[in-house]
């Protein structure tokens, strides 16, 4: 079990040339993004990145936004392949599954390509409603994700509480965006740093810490 991954938003039923020029928009697009952030991604930037008329980038993605949702999706899916490939950790030991879950969101903020894809996310959300219901999307499946190790954990703790545990949780994990930012060598210079995490994870999720 993992964050679960959402779907793309181009035309259906491409055929294979139009399937090429899809993932090559995508790649640029991405490329845009990494350079200059979401705010200079649009059909004439990505046009011009890759040689081609605005024309064969609007017949797949007629609006700027259906650009930005599926380079969102398309940067997700490199994102999961990249932190969340399958387990190999016991299923049947759910203190394993929870600590290996936990320790791969924590290694996935010293990639700073995922920092930047999502801060760039949360910052365009404030000033677009289809980009803010993809960020909800989003966080609502890292959060139920969670909650799956979490119930495994803690099967008798009502589901009200167990949530607001699991949002706590949460709320200190995604602060590792910032942190891991402003000191990138934090993970390399201390290797007592994660596993504190990974511990005071725990401790907020078997309500240890109030």
């Amino acid at each position: 079990m993992g964050k679960e991954k959402t779907t793309g938003v181009v035309r259906t039923e491409l055929t294979s040339k139009g399937s090429r020029r899809v993932n090559q928009i995508l790649e640029a697009s991405s490329a845009i993004i990494a350079k200059n952030g979401f705010r200079a991604l649009n059909k004439r930037s990505v046009a011009s990145w890759l040689n081609i008329s605005d024309g064969n980038v609007s017949y797949y993605f007629p609006t700027k936004e259906s650009l930005w949702l599926a380079v969102i999706d398309h940067e997700l899916s490199e994102y999961y392949r990249r932190h969340h490939p399958e387990s190999e950790v016991d299923e049947n030991d759910p203190q394993a599954a929870f600590d290996d879950y936990v320790s791969r969101w924590i290694d996935e903020y010293q990639d700073p390509t995922v920092r930047v894809f999502f801060s760039q996310i949360i910052s365009v959300a404030e000033s677009s409603s289809r980009i803010a219901s993809k960020r909800d999307e989003i966080y609502e499946s890292f959060t139920e994700a969670l909650l799956g190790f979490a119930r495994r954990l803690e099967p008798d703790v009502q589901a009200k509480e167990l949530e607001r545990r699991v949002l706590t949780a949460i709320a200190v994990l995604e602060g590792l965006h910032t942190v891991s930012a402003f000191r990138p060598t934090l993970f390399a210079d201390d290797s007592r740093y994660k596993r504190r995490i990974v511990s005071l994870v725990n401790s907020i999720v078997r309500g240890d810490v109030n």
